[in-house]
């Protein structure tokens, strides 16, 4: 701030009630984001590190999608991380919380009956304070439409100011726009970055995977409209549904200078009059993800095939059982490729050109 010179009439905008409630000094306007920096200023110059509310899950001042399958979980996932970081716990599903933060969590799918339902449950299943919750949770639940709806959320944040809002989901916000439509998707993604105003509130924002997908593994292409959303977020979480009764978490897209933490399994522990626990199984090797993406029916129909085969066969005997199937006959292309997954996931081992072997492996084995 600088002090007004004598004689001035220019008060930068304020009005003389404003310019004497302020001492007598000028307000100095914002300062610019905008930075040029030449030479070894570039080197000089210091950067702020990652700050998160979740390590590896939420960054602070950053937009994140959380994307997934349908009922992997998502919904659990985050509202027990709101409640974890509401009540300043000192992590959750092993993820480091640095700080308590303000939330405030956005239930556009659920109706209030429900996610009211869900928080008391998560609450006892994750030993969550309530009485640490008083001033740092706050929750918007309002089923309808964009317009209908963002009054509403505009308002709390301007009362609530939250350091944290997460908003499920981007499906629900958006009405009946289609998601990959980006001359009405853009300027709705434009109004939620909105809501981080100044104090550059955090925001997460859950969205779902596109149906039929899951063959194609852990990756944000599956992202429905993804084409249309890439460009908006910073940060990216994965769900994906298994084989399993977990699913397994990822991290994406990240535009921020952070170690990838790898992959977990993610279990929603509903054990009924105790509450529900969102549980974290461990890291995920990359040789087991394989074999845990498998769909059932195909895992079945493999399985199948290979009863009728020796634990050691050739590539032209494959070919003949899997081309006198019963009901089906499965043609020698598919039949290759099936080969080639299996050894992928894990059922087969390629000893060498032509010649296979059966490993025993179990889907259901302990991971």
């Amino acid at each position: 701030m600088g002090k007004v010179k004598k004689g001035s009439t220019d008060l930068n905008g304020m009005d003389v009630t404003e310019f004497l409630a302020n001492g007598g000094v000028i307000k100095d306007e914002p300062e610019s984001s905008t930075k040029i920096l030449r030479g070894l200023d570039i080197w000089n110059a210091e950067y702020s590190p990652v700050e998160w509310a979740i390590k590896d899950m939420i960054p602070m001042a950053k937009k994140t999608v959380a994307v997934g399958d349908f009922e992997a979980g998502k919904s659990y996932l985050y509202l027990g991380a709101a409640l974890s970081l509401a009540a300043g716990k000192s992590g959750y599903l092993g993820f480091e919380i640095p700080k308590q933060r303000k939330v405030l969590y956005v239930d556009l799918e659920n109706g209030q009956d429900e996610t009211i339902r869900r928080i008391n449950k998560l609450t006892s299943g994750h030993g969550i304070d309530k009485s640490r919750c008083v001033d740092t949770l706050s929750l918007v639940t309002k089923p309808g439409d964009f317009e209908e709806v963002f009054p509403m959320i505009i308002t709390e944040v301007e009362a609530f100011s939250p350091d944290v809002i997460i908003i499920d989901n981007l499906y629900q916000l958006s009405g009946s726009s289609n998601i990959a439509d980006a001359d009405k998707i853009k300027p709705l993604l434009a109004k939620i970055e909105g809501l981080r105003g100044k104090r550059e509130s955090a925001v997460v924002l859950i969205h779902h995977f596109n149906k039929n997908t899951q063959e194609q593994g852990i990756t944000e292409e599956r992202m429905a409209g993804s084409s249309t959303i890439n460009w908006w977020y910073e940060y990216c979480t994965m769900l994906v549904k298994t084989n399993r009764n977990f699913s397994l978490f990822a991290v994406g897209k990240s535009r921020m200078d952070s170690k990838n933490p790898g992959i977990y399994g993610i279990e929603i522990r509903d054990s009924g009059f105790d509450g529900i626990e969102v549980f974290c199984a461990g890291l995920i090797s990359s040789e087991k993800v394989k074999g845990l993406l498998v769909p059932d029916v195909q895992k079945m129909k493999w399985e199948m095939h290979l009863e009728r085969m020796a634990d050691k066969f050739e590539t032209n005997e494959w070919l003949n059982v899997c081309g006198d199937s019963d009901g089906e006959s499965i043609s020698d292309v598919t039949a290759k490729r099936w080969l080639k997954e299996m050894v992928a996931v894990g059922m087969l081992q390629k000893l060498s050109h032509g010649l296979y072997s059966k490993t025993n492996m179990s889907f259901y084995s302990d991971f």
